[in-house]
């Protein structure tokens, strides 16, 4: 019974010591693999488009006459 209890301390020991090594991994920014993590994409200002009030990336608004719209044709239509 004694070897019982020792391999399961054993076994909790080793799966707890596994569980700290993932944690300093993730804090790290080290992917399951072992490479870096890619950096994350640049983040864009987002404006509203000034006829339909639909946020967008304002790379993707185009300037209007009453200010930035949306490429959307349906809003153009609508409005």
């Amino acid at each position: 019974m004694t070897k019982i209890l020792i391999w399961i301390a054993v076994i909790i020991a080793v799966l707890f010591g596994l569980r700290l090594l993932n944690v300093a991994k993730a804090k790290r920014g080290v992917d399951p693999t072992g490479r870096e993590s890619p950096p994350p994409p640049p983040s864009e200002t987002m404006v509203r488009c000034a006829r339909c009030g639909v946020y967008l990336p304002r790379a993707d608004a185009t300037p209007g006459p009453t200010g930035l719209i949306c490429g959307d044709p349906g809003c153009a239509q609508r409005h």
